[in-house]
């Protein structure tokens, strides 16, 4: 097996929604196996803290845990993002034209403009068909708006626990953890710490559901606080150092302006009812954050979409906890679609 994670460069003024650009802007990438005629190309889109080295965050897609990808058979690609802190381009990056730190002139980037990126290093790695474009989260937003801009190139998409459009609620605890941010932001270092772990701590209560919590956090600590208070305590301490205050702020907003009817001329239901590709909807039953009637609604006006529902106590978090039973939906709904296409 080969890896790399090689740094690809965008053209120097990569073009922005906003109408602004970033100068000499770049996607850091992995790739696992090798790229050849005779694999099938699937390509990961990550989710908000993630990263474009998919085994460290989603091992049970893979066969040797239970999942559907093998090495034998796949090369994987998965791209930081533009604005994420792993690798790529961001706020934490050199700004060219000041030649200091980006920091807060970072521009607002798009699932959009985070899609055209890929593309660019899609054709730049030669690659003229993806057989499976998987996303979870707000990677599933990135792959349900790359699919209608490259209907050609996507063969399967797989979308899960995601949505056609953000919701307000969605939007709502985004704006809260933004408001935490903001608490600390121009404060010393430990405060900033403070304010993203207070951020990260609200994000938990959308991750997991009623029932979780119920299940593993009732009750008190040891130390007479409650389980619960403890627990988001952790996370958000956990959070520290992983992650940086300037991304959260620019994907959180990316997030919230996911829209794939934007600027398409159409309602949201006739834009879906256009897409081509062959699309696979997972939901999550006791998902908070992306409820399952949002995949419900993309699976109805896609044509010919499919819809498979985890059932788990875990929340919006059982897209990333059982890549097995969503392996079994793969395997299940899309067939082999090397050979169908040669």
């Amino acid at each position: 097996m080969k890896k790399t994670m090689p740094q690809h460069n965008l053209p120097n003024s990569f073009q922005l929604e906003s109408g602004q650009s970033l100068l000499g802007a770049s996607l850091y990438y992995e790739i696992l196996g090798e790229i050849s005629e005779n694999k099938e190309v699937v390509w990961v889109c990550h989710a908000f803290t993630g990263s474009a080295t998919v085994k460290d965050w989603w091992a049970s897609l893979f066969v040797e845990n239970g999942g559907f990808i093998d090495l034998n058979q796949h090369v994987v690609i998965c791209a930081n993002l533009l604005g994420s802190c792993y690798g790529s381009t961001g706020p934490e990056s050199l700004n060219p034209h000041t030649a200091e730190i980006y920091g807060d002139e970072f521009p607002i980037i798009t699932n959009r403009d985070a899609v055209r990126a890929f593309i660019e290093l899609r054709i730049a790695l030669n690659i003229p068909k993806i057989h499976f474009l998987i996303g979870g989260s707000l990677g599933g937003q990135q792959a349900l708006e790359w699919s209608i801009m490259e209907p050609e190139v996507i063969v399967n998409q797989i979308l899960v626990a995601s949505n056609a459009k953000h919701s307000a609620w969605g939007i709502a605890f985004n704006e809260l953890q933004r408001q935490a941010i903001e608490l600390g932001e121009k404060s010393d270092v430990e405060d900033q710490q403070k304010s993203l772990s207070l951020a990260r701590s609200i994000a938990m209560l959308s991750y997991r559901s009623y029932s979780d919590f119920e299940r593993n956090q009732n009750g008190k600590a040891e130390n007479g606080d409650w389980r619960v208070s403890s627990y988001l305590k952790y996370q958000g301490k956990k959070f520290n150092g992983r992650f940086s205050i300037k991304s959260y702020n620019i994907l959180s907003k990316m997030m919230d302006s996911h829209n794939v009817a934007d600027g398409r001329g159409g309602k949201l239901a006739e834009v879906l009812k256009s897409v081509k590709v062959k699309t696979l909807c997972i939901g999550i039953d006791s998902d908070n954050l992306f409820p399952l009637d949002e995949q419900i609604f993309i699976s109805e006006h896609i044509p010919n979409a499919k819809l498979e529902v985890i059932k788990s106590s875990k929340g919006h978090d059982a897209f990333l906890i059982e890549g097995n039973l969503i392996s079994k939906f793969i395997n299940k709904q899309l067939s082999n679609t090397l050979y169908e296409e040669t």
